[in-house]
């Protein structure tokens, strides 16, 4: 079984390596990729606005939400600090010291996502109770919002470049062409 996974994943990363080849032709697939995604690029950067932005975090998580009560109590009190809690934490953060970051804020689950949107560095939050069931109680250390610069075009665009690469060899996959058949990749 695991190795039919390996072959499959082969295939695909081989599959995926010749459509570039393709269609990058004779020029760069940079710059293919740069003429077919820089204008989404703008307007994923536009539309996904704060979720874009980079957070740092400490966080202790915990499946016993009075445990992370009294967590928040002790922070509260100056009774411990994350790094002192973090060894009885799950997740993570707890090899870190309870830090967590630089993340993304769309990376970051529901309900996390919207208590850490709605607050202010420093400010230690109650716990939080996750859909897993665990309880969380974090600390927003510091937020970078997203800049519209170089690196942040080059993501976006090698981001729509992978959906847009996954839904074409995904199409290939579930009605693969006839043996001697010529393929048509559809381009964006």
């Amino acid at each position: 079984m695991q190795q039919a996974l390996e072959e499959a994943d082969l295939f695909t990363l081989w599959l995926g390596r010749r459509i570039e080849a393709t269609i990058a032709g004779d020029g760069s697939l940079e710059q293919w990729q740069d003429e077919r995604f820089a204008s989404q690029a703008h307007e994923l950067f536009l539309e996904r606005g704060t979720a874009l932005d980079r957070v740092c975090l400490s966080v202790l998580q915990s499946d016993d939400a009075h445990l992370a009560q009294e967590w928040q109590f002790k922070l509260l009190e100056g009774d411990a600090s994350f790094a002192q809690l973090a060894p009885q934490s799950l997740g993570s953060s707890r090899d870190s010291g309870g830090h967590l970051g630089p993340v993304r804020l769309e990376v970051l689950q529901a309900p996390m996502d919207r208590l850490v949107l709605r607050s202010q560095p420093g400010v230690i939050q109650p716990p939080l109770r996750l859909p897993n069931g665990r309880s969380i109680v974090l600390r927003l250390d510091s937020r970078y919002p997203a800049q519209w610069d170089d690196a942040m075009r080059r993501d976006l665009i090698l981001r729509l470049h992978r959906q847009w690469l996954a839904a074409v060899i995904e199409t290939l996959q579930t009605s693969p062409p006839a043996p001697g058949a010529t393929c048509t990749i559809p381009l964006p």
